[in-house]
């Protein structure tokens, strides 16, 4: 009998754009149903690992709630969790506190995942393993928000769902670091200043691999990985040109934080690469499939909220559900 496979799905970060692999997700959900496949969309996998934008996916999918409303949410509530304003105002803004309010996307979180079961949702009501990178402003260090699924895991699954997923969403200059309090029946807990986990893995899928190796005792070859991307764009800085300074790199969009996340998983995606090549080699390799979009001209930009922005990330993960959803289905199902 074959031995069962460890399935990972990894979702990047990127802002709005987390458009592209809603709708991928999306336009699988309706896939393998119309092939007969009933089963929501966390069942298909044994752990989710997301990243800010990735991680409102993640752990909405791990709650249950299909792609479908995830996708919806996003066409939603984008111009007001991005309002736009005047490049005066977003330059005073960013100069002197962030850019956006956290209030509206906070509360448009809670309310989202509280569809999965009526209530406030903790990461104790996930379906599955849950892996959520943040960035500890409080105590200077890196780390990885999880389910309770290994003995030693006794405090990150009590959080409130719509707290951790805010708290890898706090990209710096966009919004404030996420500090939270929480009581609930499990226990309580004080968190400070957690900001986006971009800023170490804006592409969590290193982290999902060595989760199901090193923590959970999974062979490599045991396992198999849909890293879902959001884009990656063409920062060209031209030879005779110089940029015009700190309006350039960071108002109104902070192109120097576009720069680092999309170099971080860029770096993950050859990482992956080039170890799967190594453990190939002694007939160890991982089953690995990465969906991403290149840009060929100026990126979507993260804080993204005009109708015609928000239709072309929609067209573009349509157009990548086209051309990989097959793949996936023949590869994972």
């Amino acid at each position: 009998m074959e031995k069962k496979k460890f399935r990972i799905l990894s979702i990047d970060g990127g802002g709005i754009r987390g458009i592209m692999p809603a709708k991928v997700l999306a336009d699988l959900e309706s896939y393998l149903k119309q092939k007969g496949d009933t089963r929501a969309m966390h069942e298909h996998f044994d752990l989710i690992c997301g990243t800010s934008t990735g991680a409102i996916l993640a752990i909405g999918i791990a709650l249950g709630i299909p792609a479908s409303k995830l996708l919806a949410f996003y066409i939603d509530y984008a111009s007001s969790i991005f309002p736009s304003w005047p490049f005066n105002t977003h330059m005073m803004k960013g100069l002197y506190r962030p850019v956006y309010s956290n209030k509206k996307l906070l509360q448009a979180l809670e309310d989202v995942y509280k569809d999965a079961n009526g209530k406030t949702a903790l990461l104790n009501d996930a379906k599955t393993m849950l892996c959520i990178p943040v960035f500890n402003g409080g105590s200077g260090e890196i780390n990885v928000l999880k389910t309770k699924h290994h003995e030693g895991y006794n405090r990150d699954y009590k959080i409130p769902a719509h707290h951790a997923a805010m708290s890898s969403g706090s990209a710096p200059i966009y919004f404030p670091p996420h500090s939270f309090n929480f009581s609930n029946a499990l226990g309580d807990g004080n968190y400070l200043n957690m900001i986006d986990g971009g800023v170490f893995a804006n592409n969590p899928a290193l982290i999902g691999l060595f989760e199901a190796t090193d923590k959970l005792g999974y062979d490599f070859n045991d396992i198999m990985l849909l890293s879902l991307g959001t884009g990656q764009g063409r920062h060209i800085l031209k030879k005779r040109w110089k940029p015009p300074g700190i309006r350039y790199w960071l108002l109104p969009n902070p192109r120097v934080l576009d720069i680092i996340l999309d170099s971080q998983a860029q770096i993950t995606e050859q990482y992956l690469s080039f170890l799967n090549r190594t453990l190939e080699k002694n007939g160890k390799g991982i089953t690995y499939l990465r969906v991403q979009h290149q840009f060929h001209d100026k990126p979507i930009p993260l804080n993204a909220s005009r109708k015609k922005d928000i239709d072309q990330l929609i067209v573009t993960g349509q157009e990548l559900g086209k051309k990989h959803i097959s793949n996936i289905a023949n590869t994972f199902y």
